[in-house]
């Protein structure tokens, strides 16, 4: 914090709690403002627009609630940058999801615990201000590189590349995509090209988990250590051209430059294809396959801090049917990401767990994401994203978390250690603004339990056989976690569900509880529950079996993606 105290407005419109929170606020240093209620919130942050570091909201208020507000501060240009504390009696999973989409992070549950409502009001504070500070800190990146004409730049290891394509991609500030289109070919350069890792090795070693421990190996060799990529930047008129070069031999690039039917249900492969589809207007390789040319179209010069970077050639009358047609195929490139028959089968063979899947986007392309791999004979790991926004900005994110979750399998059987890996990856590689919510646990049949953790996400939910020790035979887990890609030290924990056999464990998606049904409603936390206590667990079980009844009433089409996972127990 600055050397001037914190201000805080608090907006509740319960007397007795506000006091309470401005004497706390107050013994530790800040300064504070009331409102008691959203209507004269709003007069007092339109008076005084630039006057507050901290917003303390409660949820539940008359004339406009907190909700209300919160969706007023977010639109407005001179408010949406102040962090936004919801505090309510109502815990709820799906009100604090809601509450996170619409651009609360934070969170608090009444009745109020001093020590968590001075910690959770600093942190807000401080990830705030950090934020600010990286985002000032971009802005003089993009200035100066929209300046560049022509660049050389070198470098050797994934770490390195990964900083250079996200300062290259500030040179195309319109671009969200060109930082990951970038990183992919710097990733191939290094991997493939440097290193010599093809296609098969790599299968290997990710089915192995060895694949990082081998990337790092072989960059500590005689070789390794000798070899470099070289990227030239060189902007045109209407154009900015990426020169990639690497010191291998070269590979059969042809093999890559789309998604070929035999490679359809592999690992990995697609990152040369995704890069050209989503961030690249041409990508041509040079015979021997060791240099790559990649063109960013732009507008006219005379308007360089404009400069649009296109993911394909502008849509203009005459082009709808390549544009469906380009939609169809990232779609079908999604689809792919999920988990294979033979996976599913795999799992089934080895532990006797059944693992179904319902997966159905709001739109053409979605934002959720799910996997699943068998660590050992006892060990079943399975996870369930979901990254805010829709469509082609959250399709592009369930990309790189895919790439991401293979570069993270030596920590599969450590759920907690898990995400804050894949948190601490996302954090700076996410545009700012967006995030995920994620579960990630493991299936121990040796210890009859599901250990895991998650980051905002519904609560993980598991059906006992013939009843079993909760309400209704239905355990309901804790999804809470604060969201991946916000803060980069963040951490998670582990918790246990304790699992029996011929149950059935359930994933879900905040699409499940919030989308509306053709009558209004919504099925929520305990609408989740009923759905799965009313489910037979003497007949085998499909997530469409387990969801039919809300299947047949959802409306559509979906206002958020939906997927649920589910997994019975031998």
């Amino acid at each position: 914090m600055s050397d001037a105290p914190a201000r805080a407005l608090v907006v509740d419109d319960e007397r007795m709690n506000r006091e309470v929170i401005v004497a706390n606020l107050r013994a530790a240093g800040f300064e504070t403002v009331m409102a008691e209620d959203g209507v004269q919130a709003w007069g007092i942050l339109q008076a005084h627009p630039g006057s507050f570091d901290v917003i303390l909201l409660d949820r539940r208020m008359p004339r406009m609630n907190g909700m209300e507000l919160l969706t007023r501060l977010k639109a407005d240009d001179k408010l949406a940058h102040i962090p936004v504390i919801m505090q309510t009696a109502y815990a709820e999973t799906e009100d604090v999801s809601e509450g996170i989409k619409a651009g609360a992070y934070y969170y608090l549950a009444k009745p109020l615990d001093r020590r968590l409502l001075l910690s959770v009001t600093e942190a807000a504070i401080a990830d705030h201000q950090r934020r600010q500070r990286l985002a000032d800190d971009l802005d003089k990146r993009t200035t100066a590189l929209l300046l560049l004409e022509q660049g050389r730049f070198r470098f050797r290891t994934l770490e390195e590349g990964h900083t250079l394509a996200v300062a290259l991609a500030r040179s195309c500030p319109q671009a969200r995509h060109l930082a990951a289109g970038l990183s992919e070919m710097f990733t191939n350069a290094v991997e493939h090209g440097n290193l010599g890792i093809d296609f098969d090795l790599k299968a290997e070693l990710v089915a192995a988990k060895r694949w990082r421990q081998e990337i790092e190996a072989r960059l500590d060799t005689p070789v390794g250590r000798s070899r470099s990529v070289e990227v030239l930047v060189d902007r045109h008129p209407d154009a900015i051209r990426f020169v990639i070069r690497d010191q291998g031999k070269g590979f059969d690039w042809r093999a890559y430059d789309d998604i070929s039917p035999e490679r359809a249900f592999a690992t990995h492969g697609r990152g040369i294809a995704l890069a050209r589809r989503l961030a690249f207007a041409s990508v041509e390789y040079n015979d021997q396959g060791n240099e790559v040319t990649c063109i960013v179209t732009g507008p006219n010069p005379e308007e360089p801090a404009y400069v649009i970077c296109a993911e394909a050639p502008a849509i203009t009358p005459d082009r709808p049917a390549a544009e469906a047609e380009e939609t169809r195929l990232a779609r079908s490139m999604q689809m792919e990401l999920l988990p294979n028959p033979q996976v599913l089968a795999e799992a089934a063979r080895r532990l006797g767990i059944q693992v179904s899947a319902h997966f159905e986007p709001s739109s053409s392309l979605g934002g959720d994401l799910w996997g699943m791999h068998v660590i050992d004979d006892n060990r079943l790991a399975l996870w369930l994203a979901d990254f805010s926004g829709h469509g082609l900005g959250a399709a592009l994110n369930t990309f790189r978390l895919h790439t991401l979750v293979a570069q993270c399998t030596p920590l599969a059987d450590m759920p907690g250690a898990f995400l804050a890996e894949i948190n601490r990856r996302l954090t700076g590689l996410l545009p700012q603004g967006q995030y995920a919510a994620m579960t990630y646990g493991v299936i121990d049949l040796g210890a009859d339990a599901f250990v895991y953790a998650a980051a905002a996400m519904p609560a993980p939910l598991f059906r006992h056989a013939g009843g079993g020790m909760a309400r209704s035979g239905v355990e309901r887990g804790d999804g809470s976690g604060l969201p991946l890609g916000l803060t980069q030290g963040a951490t998670y924990v582990e918790r246990n569900m304790r699992l029996t056999a011929g149950g059935i464990l359930v994933l879900a998606s905040d699409g499940l509880t919030d989308n509306p049904m053709t009558d209004g409603t919504r099925l929520g936390n305990s609408g989740m529950e009923t759905l799965l206590a009313q489910t037979e667990t003497t007949t085998p079980n499909s997530a469409d079996s387990v969801l039919a009844p809300f299947l047949a009433r959802v409306k559509r089409p979906l206002r958020d993606d939906l997927t649920v996972l589910c997994a019975t127990i031998p």
